[in-house]
């Protein structure tokens, strides 16, 4: 014979005869509903709702200023409407609200949004003394701790005093608005757990609500139990944890914080200072009839001592299991017997668990002391094979994967760790971070986790490390990729060297397997920024840029940056030289035809002196050949006869090449003039140096017998040689100048219609530095 299962019901006050508590109807989870997204623009998202049980908290401006100017950010809360505060309690709230409670979260607004309750309440910054607490690991000093406790005592006796019981004083509910060194100004806040007078609740509640670190004994029941002294519990555990730097229950696994708390007072005693112990004592106190509350807080605030209730040895319900007797496993001069607390030293200290793991004794002893679990805990099957399989890991040395799934199964519940460092995106973005900026131990860790990806893989089963496994495999993807990549874009020996896989490239290429839509976001806004600085655009970085798509290129971009501003001001600089040229050249017309006009007779007085100097010496040479009668009388009358049409030609000649060059251009560099004074101050130079004396004096012998020879031998040689010499010069040098007037037309044509121009011959160049 066979059923059917009966039909699920749902308790109405629940959501009627459907599982509403579980189901999730808000269309949005991570920013401003829809009906009040004129209102209240989004700055940013606090905590995104992943369960129906969460709310979703923005901070967000009031566009009304209905609370004070818009420019003042302010909380918004949206709840799912079968996981809202309770009604009275947020009447209580808002009568509050309306007083001054300075430590307490102020509610400004309620309503309805999509059929779901939304809070409105000031926004109280974004530290929370979690992360206070965080900084300062040693613990607080003693005036301060007192200064926080005074704020807290008032918060929460304003609550009781209004028969609310908040449930969930934990240190990530409570923020700190502002530091003053040791101290701080602390608001309470979140009363989405928050109770009214639970007394006269008739019927025993079950909504299970807390953190288990946090929650007293009695409240750690299947059918928990509610009252004021819970509270003072909860602020009890707060203060000692700030007192020791660390939370005085070494468990993290719900279960054994439980069973812990349950049968065993809280260890205060490294408490050093007596007063603060005491404070401790007396709110940990298991026994709730015994617990202090607000008069005991009270007086000890006032300086006084009240009474603290002996401490329990067992336990406070005799329905509660018993504390089995676990024999303890030796590590680093300690005794360990919860596996929690052994997985945090183990990862803590891993070069001494490394060691001490290598030992075949050592190993042996771990796998006999895990042994006692088997039995101990209510371990399921899945554990317990698990558990089979590490033994016989244990057996040799452990690899890094079967260290990492050793860890798990001590510590499930720990936050993802390895080396005692968190592997949560937050952190890993940090980490990564330090391995660019060289920190020894962050490129140790990053090196690590790429030889051994199957430990990002095996600590994927770990709270805070969903997605550890599909980074592993992205991050051994991007890094092959990269080799690749290099080979395709570098361009040269620089770019290769620049892309040299390191640990900053790893620690980018991790970034981006771990987050990937934020990390390219990132780079891109990094490289946007960078192109934004750069003075003159660079192709190849452009399209390195553009392959937004592309992971690698992007890093590979991020690397190169230096290159390209690099490339951008070589670019810049040849601009501005081209602009500077195109500016004179734009005005060399207007420049030439005033230099002309007031330089003209200077030029041709140094194109006449010019052509005095070059036919000064062949009229010497002729007169003193027939002078000295050392030539025919028929050479000497036809050097004459050669010397006035000679002459004439080469004053032509300088005088026309003046006239066509024109200044400034035509003296001193293109001139007879300018050749004569640059030849002569050679000479000069050579002849202060011994060598040069000696060199001088052979070349004035060699000058004067040629002069000798020439007087006696053919005179009307040199008017000859003088005139055709300036002639070829002369067309030499109006040629030259007219290439260059001829580039000087094309680049400014080319400038006017927007085309590059450069200069295409050795000859050009010369002529334009001239």
């Amino acid at each position: 014979m066979t059923t059917t299962r009966p039909t699920r019901f749902v308790d109405p006050a629940d959501g009627g005869f459907t599982d509403a508590r579980n189901t999730e109807t808000r269309p949005v989870l991570a920013e401003v509903p829809r009906d009040l997204a004129d209102r209240f623009p989004l700055v940013a998202v606090l905590s995104a709702a992943r369960r129906p049980a969460e709310a979703v908290v923005l901070r967000v401006r009031d566009l009304t200023a209905r609370h004070g100017p818009a420019e003042i950010p302010l909380v918004l809360k949206w709840y799912h409407r079968l996981h809202a505060p309770d009604p009275a309690v947020e009447h209580e709230l808002r009568e509050l609200g309306a007083l001054p409670a300075p430590h307490l979260e102020r509610l400004l607004e309620t309503g309805e949004a999509h059929g779901h309750p939304w809070h409105l309440y000031w926004s109280h910054g974004e530290e929370t003394l979690e992360k206070y607490h965080r900084d300062r690991p040693e613990g607080l000093p003693p005036d301060a701790v007192r200064d926080m406790v005074g704020q807290l005592y008032g918060a929460v006796t304003a609550l009781h005093e209004r028969g609310v019981v908040h449930r969930d004083i934990t240190p990530d509910n409570i923020m700190v608005q502002t530091r003053r060194g040791d101290t701080a100004d602390l608001v309470l806040v979140d009363f989405g757990a928050a109770v009214h007078r639970p007394e006269e609740v008739l019927e025993p509640r079950t909504d299970w609500r807390g953190k288990p670190l946090y929650l007293a004994p009695e409240a750690g029941l299947l059918r928990q139990t509610v009252s004021e002294a819970g509270d003072w519990w909860s602020l009890g555990m707060v203060v000692a944890q700030l007192a020791l730097g660390r939370h005085p229950v070494e468990f993290r696994r719900d279960e054994d914080v439980l069973a812990e708390i349950a049968t065993h007072d809280p260890d205060v005693s490294g408490i050093a200072h007596r007063r603060t112990r005491l404070l401790c004592e007396g709110l940990l106190t298991r026994a709730p009839e015994h617990r202090w509350q607000a008069p005991q807080v009270q007086d000890w605030l006032d300086g006084r001592e009240p009474h603290v209730h002996p401490r329990t040895g067992g336990r406070i319900f005799a329905d509660d299991p018993t504390r089995p007797a676990i024999r303890p496993f030796p590590f680093m001069g300690q005794e360990f017997t919860g596996t929690e607390s052994l997985a945090l030293h183990l990862d803590q200290n891993h070069v001494s668990a490394a060691r001490m793991l290598a030992d075949d004794t050592d190993r042996a002893r771990l796998a006999e002391w895990l042994e006692q679990f088997r039995t101990l805990g209510g371990r399921g099957e899945e554990e317990l094979a698990r558990l089979d399989e590490l033994t016989g890991e244990l057996a040799r040395p452990p690899s890094p994967e079967t260290l990492a799934r050793l860890l798990n199964w001590l510590g499930p519940g720990l936050d993802v760790t390895w080396h005692g460092a968190r592997l949560d995106a937050p952190t890993m973005r940090r980490l990564c971070q330090g391995a660019r900026d060289g920190h020894a131990d962050a490129v140790a860790l990053l090196r690590h986790l790429a030889d051994h990806p199957g430990v990002m893989t095996e600590l994927a089963r770990r709270p805070g490390g969903q997605g550890l496994d599909d980074t592993a495999t992205a991050w051994a993807r991007l890094r092959a990729r990269w080799e690749p990549t290099v080979r395709e874009i570098a361009r040269d020996r620089q770019d290769r060297a620049a892309l040299r896989r390191t640990a900053a490239v790893d620690a980018w290429l991790l970034q981006l397997a771990r987050e990937p839509d934020r990390t390219r976001r990132l780079l891109t806004g990094t490289l946007l920024r960078l192109r934004a600085g750069l003075p003159e655009p660079v192709p190849w970085f452009d399209a390195l840029l553009a392959a937004q798509d592309d992971d690698p290129r992007l890093v590979a971009a991020v690397r190169l940056g230096a290159r390209a501003r690099q490339e951008a001001e070589r670019r810049r600089a040849r601009r501005v030289q081209e602009e500077r040229e195109l500016l004179l050249a734009a005005d060399q017309d207007g420049l030439t035809a005033v230099l002309r006009r007031m330089d003209r007779l200077p030029t041709l007085g140094w194109a006449l002196f010019g052509g005095i100097a070059g036919t000064a010496p062949w009229t010497f040479v002729i007169g003193l050949a027939d002078v000295l009668g050392r030539a025919s009388q028929e050479a000497v009358v036809t050097a004459w006869l050669e010397a006035l049409p000679a002459a004439a030609v080469v004053f032509t000649a300088e005088l026309w090449t003046a006239v066509y060059i024109g200044p400034p251009f035509y003296h001193p560099h293109r001139s007879l003039a300018g050749l004569l004074i640059r030849g002569a101050d050679r000479p000069g130079r050579l002849a202060r140096t011994r060598t040069g004396r000696w060199t001088g004096a052979a070349l004035l012998v060699l000058a004067v017998f040629l002069g000798f020879y020439a007087v006696a031998a053919a005179p009307w040689l040199w008017p000859l040689a003088s005139a055709v010499a300036v002639v070829a010069w002369s067309v030499h040098r109006c040629r030259a100048w007219g290439r260059r007037r001829r580039g000087l037309r094309a680049r400014r044509q080319a400038n006017r219609a927007g085309r590059p121009w450069r200069t295409r011959t050795a000859t050009d160049t010369t002529g334009e530095q001239a």
